[in-house]
């Protein structure tokens, strides 16, 4: 007898539980994120495009010589060289600056040369960090004029 009433008390426990169980298993109700999948996701703020400065690399010059920007500003320079294959090069660094002076321009994509061939435009976008003058070169040899084939790009607050 003593088996019967081990196997009937396992019987009524298991009911018990069976009844009771179903009332506490129950999950919270779904949010209505939760029904239609995930959750949404959170919007980036959207950034203005930048400004777009037109600048063409010819006869031993750069036209514009001088881009004027201010702190915060990103500008795509769209550079295109007219008559040969030439060169940019800009400094990161403002003129005059001491060893250990932070970079006040910074690149996306940066190359220490851009190279710029006859006819092909080439985009260089910047984001000025720091005021100052940052100087930009011809770093392709060109020819006969090529040492004074420079520029300005001047930075304010």
């Amino acid at each position: 007898m003593k088996i019967d009433f081990r196997f009937a008390a396992l019987l009524a426990t298991a009911a018990v539980l069976g009844l009771a169980a179903p009332g506490s298993v129950q999950s919270s109700p779904r949010s209505p994120q939760e029904e239609q999948g995930e959750k949404p996701k959170p919007q980036r703020p959207v950034e203005a495009p930048p400004r777009i400065i037109a600048m063409t690399a010819k006869d031993f010059e750069f036209d514009p010589p001088v881009i004027h920007m201010k702190v915060g500003d990103k500008v795509r320079l769209e550079v295109i060289s007219s008559d040969r294959t030439h060169g940019l090069h800009i400094s990161a660094f403002p003129d005059g600056g001491k060893v250990n002076t932070a970079p006040g321009l910074a690149f996306i994509f940066g190359e220490d040369c851009w190279k710029l061939k006859k006819g092909e435009s080439v985009a260089v976008d910047i984001e000025a960090t720091e005021p100052g003058t940052y100087s930009f070169q011809c770093c392709k040899s060109c020819g006969t004029g090529h040492k004074r084939m420079k520029g300005q790009i001047i930075v304010e607050r």
